[in-house]
């Protein structure tokens, strides 16, 4: 049975759409790294987690320059974000970056930030 060059270059157009878009999706993928991935990996996007390392400053002048600390190694790693800092930073438990290690500090393009929960029940004591 022959098919109408219609339906075939529809179908064409379909499949050339459909590899387009899984080429996208696999290259927006982000993953979590170490802290040595993410350094050795320069320049590639990645996402770094774990908490801040308070011992450390954390400063604000328009750039938002912090630490985190990887919870197995405990190696750290020098975190900069040049948008404005996220409201509840301040009682951030953990950090999530999603950005790419540049030489000399980890380049954050997007922060995640988790907070203990104000919806945690209190501990009542006898």
């Amino acid at each position: 049975m022959k098919m109408k060059p219609g339906t075939a270059l529809s179908a064409i157009l379909i499949m050339a759409a459909l590899a387009y878009g899984a080429g996208q999706f696999v290259t927006n993928l982000t993953p979590y790294v170490s802290f040595k991935e993410a350094k050795a990996g320069q320049g590639r996007v990645f996402q770094i987690m774990g908490p801040l390392d308070r011992s450390q400053p954390i400063e604000f002048n328009g750039t938002l320059n912090f630490t985190i600390k990887e919870e197995k190694t405990g190696e750290t790693i020098p975190v900069r974000f040049k948008k404005s800092k996220p409201a509840s930073f301040d009682q951030a438990t953990q950090v999530t970056a999603i950005g790419s290690w540049n030489g000399e500090y980890f380049e954050a393009r997007k922060l995640l930030v988790k907070c203990p929960s104000k919806y945690q029940e209190e501990v009542k004591a006898d």
